[in-house]
C-alpha cells in the first residue's frame, strides 16, 4: 500500500512517506501552485498498482510564519469574491508526482472476492496431512492400541503386513504372574535332573507375549548358589511350543528339566521378567 494526499488548491495528488510528513508536521508545499497544507488532513492508502509514476514530491524547506502567512492569505480568498483567473502561458508545464485514474479510484472500493478453489485446496491438504499424522500415531503406538482395544489386532497386522512391519504383543509384568510352583528331584531314577513345575497365570484381558523364567537356585542359608534365565521355548511343553501368546486370563502349566549336578540347592526363587 501507498499513501498519497491531496492539495486542496489544485486538487494534485502526490505520493508521500511518514517519514516526510512528520519531518515539518504534516505540512507539505505543493509543487504545482506553491500552496502550503497539511498532508495528514487529506491522507489516504490506495494500491501500489493504481498509482501512475510521473516523479516525486518535492517538499521545500519553509518556517512556521510562512505556514502561517498561507493561512491567512487562504482566509482572505474565503472573504473576497472570487475572480475568473485567465491562463496567459499554454505552454507552462505543470509536473504531476502521482496521478491516480478513475478507473484506479474505482478498485480501491472493489471488494477481493475470495478463492473458493484455494480454500479446497487447503482443505484437502489438511485432511491428507491429518490422516498421515493419525497414521504415524497408530504405527508408532500399535502395541499400546491393542492393550486399549484387542479386538483391532487383526486389521493391525493386515496394515502392517502392506508395510512390511510386525505388531508386537504387549509385556505388561505386572499383569502376569506364577500361581503356583514347585521343584522336584526323582534319586532313584536320574538324581542329576531336577524338575520345575510351575503354573502362569495372565491377568490382562489382553493376549501377551511369554515371558522369559529366571529360575535361581539357593543354598541352606538362601545364598545364591546358581542362576538361569529360560525362554518360552525352554520351559512350554510340546504342544504348546507353536503358541506365540498367552491368553487373556490364561493359566498355563509350564515343566522345566535341568540338570543341577553337585550343586545340592534347598532352595530356589522363581522370576518372571521381559528381557
Amino acid at each position: 500500500m501507498a499513501l498519497v494526499t491531496l492539495c486542496p488548491g489544485c486538487s494534485t495528488t502526490f505520493r508521500v512517506n511518514a517519514a516526510q510528513l512528520q519531518a515539518h508536521g504534516g505540512d507539505v508545499r505543493c509543487g504545482c501552485c506553491q500552496r502550503i497544507f497539511n498532508g495528514f488532513a487529506t491522507l489516504i492508502t490506495v494500491n501500489e498498482s493504481a498509482i501512475e509514476y510521473t516523479s516525486q514530491i518535492q517538499l521545500h524547506p519553509f518556517s512556521t510564519s510562512e505556514v502561517a502567512m498561507e493561512n491567512q492569505a487562504a482566509s482572505k480568498d474565503l472573504d473576497s469574491p472570487i475572480e475568473p483567473q485567465v491562463i496567459s502561458d499554454l505552454n507552462q508545464e505543470v509536473t504531476e508526482t502521482t496521478e491516480i485514474t478513475e478507473t484506479a479510484a474505482d478498485q480501491l472500493f472493489v471488494d477481493e472476492k475470495p478463492d473458493k478453489q484455494l480454500y479446497l485446496k487447503w482443505g484437502l491438504v489438511n485432511v491428507l496431512l491429518g490422516l498421515f499424522l493419525m497414521g504415524q500415531i497408530a504405527y508408532s503406538y500399535r502395541t499400546e492400541l491393542t492393550m486399549i482395544a484387542p479386538e483391532i489386532r487383526p486389521r493391525l497386522e493386515r496394515l502392517c503386513e502392506l508395510l512390511m512391519c510386525a505388531v508386537p504383543y504387549p509385556q505388561d509384568i505386572d499383569r502376569i504372574g506364577i500361581e503356583s510352583s514347585e521343584l522336584q528331584k526323582n534319586p532313584a531314577q536320574q538324581p542329576e535332573v531336577t524338575t520345575m513345575y510351575a503354573t502362569i497365570h495372565n491377568y490382562a484381558s489382553f493376549p501377551q507375549a511369554w515371558p522369559a523364567l529366571q529360575l535361581s537356585l539357593l543354598d541352606a542359608q538362601e545364598k545364591l548358589i546358581a542362576s538361569r534365565i529360560f525362554t518360552a521355548q525352554d520351559y512350554l511343553q510340546e504342544t504348546d511350543k507353536s503358541l506365540q501368546f498367552i491368553q487373556p486370563h490364561q493359566e498355563i502349566e509350564i515343566r522345566l528339566d535341568f540338570n543341577s549336578g553337585q550343586l545340592d540347592a534347598l532352595g530356589y526363587r522363581l522370576l518372571l521378567l521381559y528381557p
